[in-house]
């Protein structure tokens, strides 16, 4: 069992840090911009990334029920990318590229040798 964090799982934690910092952005920027109902908007269809970040912090105690719920928000990420680029908005192939990753990343073998040692609470 590994006893360092494979890159494959860092990947994946840093993408959902990305993504939530880009997400506070927006928002910060819809409520500067004086557009609360778009902040709130902003932040209700990206609740799976705020979700997945959660799991993230976890990434390096926890066991393989942060990898299932993390593959989780990322799919959910994918289907409001696909929601998104349905309604011709050009960010949402960039939630759709990033949920894609980051399920593929967290779905290989290194993760889940790293997901199934012992959880270290």
């Amino acid at each position: 069992m590994p006893t360092t964090m494979p890159g494959t799982v860092r990947a994946a934690q840093v993408l959902f840090f990305v993504m939530t910092g880009l997400v506070a952005l927006g928002v910060m920027v819809a409520a500067l911009a004086g557009d609360p109902e778009l902040a709130g908007g902003l932040l209700g269809v990206n609740f799976p990334v705020i979700g997945g970040v959660i799991c993230a912090f976890c990434f390096g105690k926890s066991g393989n029920g942060a990898k299932v719920t993390a593959i989780v928000f990322a799919s959910l990420m994918i289907a409001a990318g696909l929601g998104a680029l349905g309604q011709r908005q050009p960010a949402g192939l960039f939630e759709f590229a990033m949920g894609i990753a980051i399920v593929v990343l967290l779905s290989q073998r290194q993760s889940g040798q790293w997901f199934r040692r012992e959880p270290r609470f």
